[in-house]
Order: C-alpha cells, then sequence, then structure tokens
C-alpha cells in the first residue's frame, strides 16, 4: 500500500482541490455545482496528497493562476472559465513530464 510522504501533502491537496471546485461553483453562481465541485476536488485533492504530489498540484495550480489571468484579460466570463480550465489542463500534462523526469535516476 502506498503512503504519504507527510500529512500536510493531503491536506494540501484536499484543501487546494476543494477550494478550486468551490470557487468553480462560485464563478457559475450555481450552488449545485458548488457543492459537486467542492466534493469531488476534496477527493481528487486527497488521492493525489495521498499520492504525494505536492509538486504535481503546484504546477496545476500555475497553470489555472496564469490561464485565469490571460482569460481575465479578454474581459469576458465563459473565456476566464475556459482559459482557467485549460491553463489547469496543459499544467497538468507538463506536471506529468515533469514528475516523470524528475524520478528518474
Amino acid at each position: 500500500m502506498l503512503k504519504s510522504k507527510s500529512k500536510n501533502d493531503l491536506v494540501f491537496g484536499i484543501l487546494l482541490m476543494g477550494i478550486t471546485g468551490v470557487l468553480i461553483g462560485v464563478v457559475t453562481d450555481s450552488v449545485r455545482l458548488l457543492l459537486i465541485a467542492g466534493g469531488l476536488g476534496t477527493i481528487i485533492g486527497g488521492f493525489i496528497g495521498w499520492l504525494g504530489g505536492r509538486r504535481y498540484l503546484l504546477i496545476i495550480c500555475f497553470g489555472v493562476l496564469l490561464g485565469a489571468y490571460l482569460g481575465y484579460l479578454s474581459g469576458d466570463r465563459d473565456v476566464l472559465i475556459m482559459a482557467a480550465g485549460t491553463g489547469g489542463a496543459i499544467a497538468g500534462f507538463l506536471g506529468n513530464q515533469i514528475e516523470l523526469f524528475m524520478k528518474k535516476k
């Protein structure tokens, strides 16, 4: 069974992904989506934190922030949402590749 390097990774993953899910619900102005996305974010963040993916989560967070900033510059809320999601997805792919290269010895 895999063990997390520390409890901080688990808490960090839960907080980061849970807050991200809640913010998705706030931006879309839907209480139902707030609860669903917040719950799913908490589960996924806890799983990634349990696996010890702190660096991976930080890379995704940076991608979401960069995408959200670029979307904010457009002035359209729909573009902001799409740009933040796209930034997170691209950063996730890059983060995966970085993690693979960092584990090679």
